[in-house]
């Protein structure tokens, strides 16, 4: 029998009115006694503007459970709404200075807390004891003392329900990583308390993509699928937990690509390749640094920045330490002496593989040609027999590959995988067995990389004299391979079982919350903690837990999975082999046909400028077919040699040669900004609100020849009144300037005066339609705007992580000094502040903030010193972009400030 208790009780404490209303519902879960508990604190003067930070609830007996903040927020009176004040003492000025500002603030709409609520679950009869805090300051403690109430319990229930999947879908949409708790435990809550799952948890998102679009989401390892995987997964939804019982289903029904009948056998044996592309298979990607010199120096490049070379843009609210995952696995780590031999020892260098699936686990393997076999197979042998006598979870066999024996060295869980194939002068160590039979069978005669027309055509347009210090290639081979139904089936299974993984970590964590430390996975289904499909794949896979750690029993540990191009499938469920050929359908009648992608990396040292370095990077997509790509590409007008030369002042600038209807024949348009401090984005909310920050902008918009679409407005528009020779002044302040063919606008009529004598329509060596100038940053006015927004967001971020933090300790009532290792546990990878601080948890408030802010309860201000990483190195850069009839080509030149 279940018994619900409720109380209302109303204290006076400090002049603020605390109303408490209690319920507790016995026998809710696991036959023990819970109950459902709400704290509101009526606010005697509302507070106008932002949320206030959410109340957090915690007491000495951990008998609170799953609290949720909810306050109370209304519609504030604007200054429009409320009584015209008696005139006197400067009233109607005030009120008259309060409708400006409003007018302003455009149509925003103004709030106020009039409420503050914190609503938990909890368990046991007992009076229980709280404590009220927020991110600033401890309120006190409360006492409740449960009583028995069926309707009052339903109530409460059911609005806590409501506030909490609320406050979840709140934390999801601002979350800066994974948002696996938050989406746990709606779903594990839902079938625990026979509560429904709100209808955005299941429900996609509305993007308007397709089958295809979400392929290549897929591919590209989208966070928006892995959640939506994990979502499904949680909700007991697993995708692949039916039999499997049908053969793969069909690849797409590719057609050869033009790069095929492009080129002739003449053609084709006159151009130069590289000797290492020989040894390399047609179906991998291929990233070659043709010394050991070129490799360091992107090892070291990428080092400065934690060894994930996406830090020089900003930081993450996870660290991405895949290179040295991968490093570790494949045992090839790089020390002093190696470095310094390195160079006598290694005359070529290449990364190839069929996928980059480096956070799980990629299929690839390094190529290292030698010029003095011995030495490097003596080394490699000693390195990886060092390891297997150092380390007794790593075995090192000798395996039959083909009709050759090749070095195994391992690990159970895949931390440690690599094979060291050796032919002749060419050295390979692989994670992947099929990779490494793949490189015997090249060397013995099978097609290579370097025999396709595809890697002839782009070493004809991109030759080996350019001395390029990167050059990556990716053939329709390995892209195709992608959309193999092997992989990408296999690919989705990865998923489910990630999330398994994952999921497994939290069900230990919320049943130690509630007093049950259980931790096998079948007794976490019984206890209602996992879904009642859990582990239940068509592949007869599942996790298994090795004293802390989680595993999938046939892919090893997360991060490391087993590589898909050695996964075994040949069976697959109905539901698979429906969703598979939904996306080949796709890709026969709209993608058929892939483009290779080539790029080059050169540096260069930029004379009478100490450390800097210029990248000179050359990227193209040939063969290329506009129409594939949608209208964007058939904005485009012809490639041409006819560019806009701006003023010396302007900072950033750009130009695009456009064609249109609504523009007429092929115009340039272009666009400058001079150096100063932009507007905010928030300034750009409203009709209002934005138009007066346009005209706070030092800059311009032109076109050349005069596209005419302005004259054509109606009742003269946009030719407005006459100010002086060639100007203009339009409707609303704007200021238009017209003769020799240039139309060109700008708010600022004193800009544009200046300006004008240096913009001309100049000839130049290059063709292209997109052009794009940004100055040197450094010491400019817009130095500080950049960074301010670069910060901005990085705060975000992390206070996105601090929140997680804080969500694992007031949900599942991590200890603090466990909670870290708790998140990564959760997500297979380390939490990292976003701002290069440290989490640290503050003991006096009971909460988790950063030493980036600590003190600091405003993202609006940079603290002194802070320096985002973009602009720690970027120096300045200017990028074209050309579209051809048959290719693509896109140039960048950057200039880097490297770290002493």
């Amino acid at each position: 029998m279940r018994f619900i208790f409720a109380l209302i009780l109303c204290v006076s404490i400090l002049s603020t009115r605390v109303c408490i209303a209690v319920e507790i519902m016995a026998g809710a879960f696991s036959g023990e006694p819970y109950g459902i508990a709400t704290i509101e604190i009526p606010l005697e003067i509302p507070i106008v503007g932002e949320p206030l930070p959410p109340l957090e609830i915690r007491d000495t007996q951990n008998r609170v459970l799953y609290p949720v903040s909810a306050d109370i927020r209304t519609k504030a009176a604007r200054p429009s709404e409320q009584p015209v004040p008696q005139p006197g003492q400067g009233r109607l000025l005030g009120r008259l200075g309060n409708l400006i500002r409003e007018i302003g603030n455009g149509d925003d709409e103004l709030e106020q807390t009039v409420s503050r609520r914190v609503m938990f679950v909890f368990h046991g009869d007992a009076p229980l004891t709280v404590q009220l805090s927020d991110s600033r300051r401890v309120f006190g403690e409360y006492q409740i003392v449960p009583t028995r109430d069926q309707t009052q319990r339903q109530e409460q229930l059911s609005s806590w329900w409501l506030a909490y999947t609320m406050r979840a879908q709140q934390q999801i949409a601002a979350a800066g990583y994974p948002t696996w708790v938050e989406t746990y435990l709606v779903a594990m809550l839902s079938g625990r308390l026979n509560q429904p799952l709100p209808n955005w948890f299941l429900q996609k998102a509305s993007t308007g993509d397709d089958e295809l679009v979400d392929t290549i989401k897929l591919i590209a390892g989208v966070e928006e699928i892995s959640d939506r995987v994990f979502r499904q997964a949680v909700a007991g939804g697993v995708g692949n937990s039916s039999s499997a019982t049908l053969p793969l289903p069909s690849p797409p029904k590719w057609v050869a690509n033009p790069s095929d009948i492009l080129l002739d056998e003449a053609s084709l044996s006159a151009i130069e390749v590289e000797p290492m592309a020989t040894r390399v298979p047609p179906e991998c990607f291929y990233i070659r640094y043709g010394s050991f010199a070129n490799y360091m120096w992107f090892r070291d490049l990428t080092n400065e920045y934690g060894g994930d070379i996406s830090r020089m843009a900003t930081l993450r609210g996870v660290k991405d330490d895949s290179a040295a995952r991968i490093e570790r696995q494949l045992h090839l780590t790089t020390t002093e002496l190696s470095r310094m031999l390195g160079p006598s020892v290694i005359e070529d260098q290449a990364i190839v593989g069929r996928d980059l699936y480096f956070t799980d686990g990629a299929s690839l393997g390094v190529v290292l040609k030698s010029s003095q076999p011995f030495l490097l197979r003596t080394s490699l042998r000693n390195d990886r027999a060092t390891l297997a006598s150092k380390d007794d979870s790593v075995t090192l066999s000798d395996e039959t590959i083909g009709d050759r024996t090749v070095s195994f060295l391992r690990t159970a869980d895949n931390r440690v995988r690599s094979f060291l194939v050796e032919d002749g002068d060419y050295f390979f160590v692989t994670n992947s067995r099929t990779l490494a039979q793949r490189f015997l069978e090249v060397g013995a005669g099978s097609p290579s990389l370097a025999s396709t027309t595809s890697f002839r055509l782009a070493r004809q347009l991109m030759p080996l004299s350019r001395g390029d210090t990167v050059f990556a290639f990716f053939s329709p081979d390995m892209m195709q391979g992608l959309v193999d139904p092997k992989y990408l089936i296999e690919l989705r299974r990865r998923m489910y079982a990630k999330a398994e993984i994952a999921m497994v970590h939290l069900a230990q964590l919320a049943a130690a919350t509630e007093g049950n430390p259980i931790q096998a996975s079948d007794a976490l289904v019984d206890a209602g903690f996992l879904p009642k499909q859990f582990g239940k794949r068509s592949d007869g896979s599942g996790t298994i837990i090795v004293g802390s750690n989680v595993l999938d029993s046939s892919r090893g540990q997360r991060g490391v999975f087993l590589p898909i191009a050695d996964a075994s499938i040949d069976l697959v469920t109905n539901e698979e082999s429906a969703w598979y050929q939904q996306i080949a359908a796709q890709y026969d009648t709209r993608f058929n046909q892939v483009d290779p992608i080539m790029l080059g990396v050169r540096r260069d040292r930029v004379d009478g400028a100490p450390g800097i370095e210029r990248l000179t990077v050359h990227a193209e997509i040939a063969p290329w077919e506009p129409a594939k790509y949608g209208k964007i590409s058939q904005y485009l007008g012809p490639p041409t040699q006819v560019a806009m030369k701006f003023a010396p002042d302007d900072i950033v600038a750009v130009q695009a040669h456009v064609a249109s209807e609504q523009l007429g024949p092929p115009t340039h348009l272009f666009a400058a900004i001079k150096d100063s401090v932009p507007p905010n984005p928030e300034s750009f909310d409203g009709i209002i609100k934005s138009y007066l920050a346009l005209r706070g902008i030092p800059g311009y918009l032109g076109a050349w020849p005069q596209p005419g679409a302005l004259d054509r407005l109606p009742l003269g528009l946009g030719r407005g009144q006459p100010v002086g020779p060639g100007m203009n002044r339009l409707i609303g302040g704007l200021y238009r300037y017209s003769g020799g063919g240039f139309s060109i606008v700008s708010f600022q009529p004193e800009l544009l005066e200046a300006t004008l004598p240096h913009i001309a329509a100049i000839d130049v060596p290059d063709a292209a339609q997109v052009r794009l100038h940004v100055g040197n940053l450094a010491g400019s006015q817009l130095s500080n705007w950049v960074n301010s927004q670069l910060y901005s967001r990085a705060d975000e971020t992390s206070r996105a992580g601090a929140s997680f933090l804080n969500l694992l300790s007031q949900q599942l009532k991590v200890p603090p000094d466990h909670v870290t290792h708790a998140a990564q546990d959760i997500l297979g990878t380390e939490l990292q502040c976003s701002l290069g601080g440290e989490y640290v948890f503050d003991k006096d408030l009971q909460h988790w903030t950063s030493t980036s802010y600590l003190g600091n309860l405003s993202s609006e201000q940079v603290p002194p010193g802070y320096v985002a990483p973009f602009m720690v190195w970027f120096r300045g850069m200017d990028a074209t972009l050309t579209q051809y009839a048959d290719r693509l080509v896109a140039d960048t030149v950057v200039d880097v400030a490297r770290k002493p």
